[in-house]
């Protein structure tokens, strides 16, 4: 009887750590139940297509798996379908995905986001800087009025499928980029000098851009001493107005508006 038991609680025990084992994974059974729907969900609402299954994963966070759809004849048209683990399909990305053309829209944010990169990041770049990146605003026809979305964003819809775009042209149209920099000297002028020195690199690296954020701190101490005070800014800050007349006026006048706009948000907390 002891080894009638003893036996049991193996299997038991077996089953137990095969069961904890698949948690992360998910189970066989439920994975094939959604490829199977999935592969049905595809052949019924994707005719005269070649959609097809990339992979099944498992989202142990949300108990659910999600189905990658790729098409091999169109690199944009990729989407994701969520299914439970009863193997029952759920919603989908399709619409979004390809539809309203956000593939292509990241697909384009995406290059543009690695040249700008590839410019911060090098040597090429003259200042020391803390966070530096660029997008290209988009925006698409779920957009609520009144949204953040800035006015310059390029609708995603005006986007074709895998077509090829001249990354330079889009950037001057709705290229954002936002740079934070330490310098030990934190005056209008000082940003003044950047902002044109930014300029003109990013025009000789054919690289452009329709607006600018720009901050200018003093660096941190190594040593975790106190870090000196000081801030200037510009938000907003047009790639058109950085030309030498005039241009400390405009950047002292985008600061101000900066420093207002934080003290309203500061009022608010």
């Amino acid at each position: 009887m002891a080894k009638i038991t003893a036996w049991f609680t193996s299997i038991v025990l077996v089953v137990v750590g095969a069961l904890v084992a698949f948690i992360p994974f998910g189970n066989p059974l439920s994975k094939y139940l959604v490829t199977k729907n999935a592969e049905t969900y595809i052949e019924e609402n994707f005719q005269n297509s070649d959609y097809e299954i990339e992979t099944v994963n498992y989202d142990f966070k949300t108990s659910s798996y999600y189905v990658e759809v790729i098409s091999p004849s169109s690199g944009d048209s990729s989407f994701t379908i969520y299914a439970g683990t009863d193997g029952k399909i759920g919603y989908n990305t399709y619409e979004d995905a390809v539809l309203e053309k956000w593939n292509t829209a990241n697909r384009i944010n995406d290059e543009y986001w690695y040249a700008v990169k590839d410019i911060v990041e090098s040597e090429r770049f003259p200042y020391y800087q803390n966070i530096a990146f660029g997008n290209i605003e988009f925006t698409d026809s779920d957009t609520p009025v009144g949204s953040d979305i800035p006015e310059y964003a390029i609708a995603t819809s005006s986007l074709e499928l895998d077509a090829e775009y001249d990354i330079y042209e889009m950037g001057k149209k709705a290229g954002h980029l936002t740079i934070y920099i330490y310098d030990n000297e934190v005056t209008i002028e000082r940003l003044s000098e950047i902002l044109l020195g930014i300029r003109q690199l990013f025009d000789k690296e054919n690289i452009s851009f329709y607006i600018i954020d720009c901050v200018l701190e003093y660096p941190r101490p190594e040593d975790d001493g106190p870090w000196k005070e000081g801030r200037v800014e510009v938000m907003n800050f047009l790639y058109e107005d950085i030309y030498e007349d005039g241009l400390k006026e405009r950047v002292n006048e985008s600061n101000e508006k900066a420093k207002a706009y934080y003290e309203a948000m500061d009022a608010l907390k």
